[in-house]
């Protein structure tokens, strides 16, 4: 990890355990050759947003297959979670590991696609900067209140990070991130 201030948030807060497990699967899917990119909280920290986050999305080319090999041995770390076959636990400290399919939606209604990891790495591969505002940008437009968060994420990345106004997001949000944008640049 290298964001320096999402180093010290973890520590700090006793999250630290995230990045173990975060490391722990991304291991495990590489001895397998499945692909993998980081996405949720975990990401808007490494992209320059330290907040707290308790839990690991990992985007996989096929969900149940990555859930096989991430609890295939009984001694590992991870075991699967009862009545919810995209995630996993780790039996370590507790966290929960969301494993999110490539190339779909979050869910009905939303417009940007999980985007598809290129290359098996052991270490953590974090979504780019424009994959994942787009993603929290379709994620809160479809879910208002509940994904309250995702949209607080985009106005603090957009403001830590002062992105520009043409940044490169999914045509399905763009109007969204231009709102978004103005709005933020009018209350300066």
């Amino acid at each position: 990890m290298t964001n320096q201030a999402a180093y010290l948030l973890r520590e700090n807060t006793g999250t630290s355990g995230i990045v173990e497990s975060a490391r722990a699967a991304v291991s495990l899917l590489a001895e397998h050759d499945i692909p993998h990119l980081i996405v949720g909280g975990l990401a808007v920290q490494e992209h320059g947003y330290p907040r707290v986050t308790i839990d690991v999305d990992i985007v996989v080319p096929e969900v149940l297959e990555a859930v096989e090999f991430l609890t295939a041995s009984l001694t590992g770390p991870f075991y699967r979670v009862a009545d919810v076959e995209d995630r996993v636990e780790d039996r370590r400290n507790g966290v929960l590991i969301d494993l999110l399919p490539a190339g779909k939606v979050l869910k009905r209604g939303c417009k940007v696609p999980f985007p598809r990891p290129g290359k098996v790495a052991e270490h953590l591969q974090i979504v780019t900067l424009e994959d994942l505002i787009s993603l929290k940008l379709d994620s809160a437009a479809h879910s208002p209140l509940r994904r309250l968060r995702d949209k607080t994420d985009v106005i603090e990345l957009v403001t830590r990070r002062k992105l520009p106004r043409e940044l490169a997001v999914s045509s399905a949000v763009r109007t969204l991130y231009l709102e978004t944008w103005d709005a933020l640049q009018s209350e300066k």
